[in-house]
């Protein structure tokens, strides 16, 4: 019903549609053709990352790798970063370490991509890379994470692992 009304015309109504029914994994064939739907409308990161979560969920593991890579493909670096911190916090850290070194790698600039360089260095025990980094992140970073980064800081200068 409420697809109807104008979310019919945003790729996020059809996304939000389709995350829900994952989420409940209830009508994942459902959900599927809603995912699909979304990126009609409009290609993104987030949606083929949904898509690709769908595909997993119905056991479809070749089918989602592909999606996935399409999605990691459109990805902004900040968006890369947060998945990288996902894989993490799902015990995948090869795969998060991997998506950090390549957004290092093309974008250099970003403060927070130094920071996902320091969780690499900090897991290798490399405590001094890993503080040099995390300062080259403190100094880029916005004032509302100055106070977290320090943290970090701290924790690596003390030797400890921040991941």
């Amino acid at each position: 019903r409420q697809l109807r009304g104008l979310s019919q015309y945003t790729w996020e109504g059809w996304d939000d549609a389709a995350n829900y029914l994952l989420a409940q994994k209830t009508d994942l064939d459902e959900a599927l053709k809603y995912e699909d739907q979304s990126i009609e409308v409009e290609k993104r990161f987030d949606n083929l990352l949904t898509k690709s979560n769908i595909l997993e969920a119905l056991n479809r593991k070749d089918d989602a790798d592909a999606t996935r890579k399409q999605a990691l493909a459109l990805a902004n670096p900040l968006q890369l970063h947060i998945y990288a911190r996902g894989l993490q916090a799902q015990k995948h850290q090869d795969e998060a370490f991997a998506i950090f070194r390549d957004n290092a790698r093309k974008h250099p600039e970003e403060w927070f991509v130094h920071s996902g360089m320091a969780r690499i260095y900090s897991s290798q025990g490399k405590f001094d890379d890993a503080v040099k980094e995390m300062n080259l992140a403190l100094a880029g970073a916005p004032d509302g994470q100055k106070s977290y980064v320090e943290s970090l800081v701290k924790r690596l200068q003390s030797k400890q692992d921040i991941n």
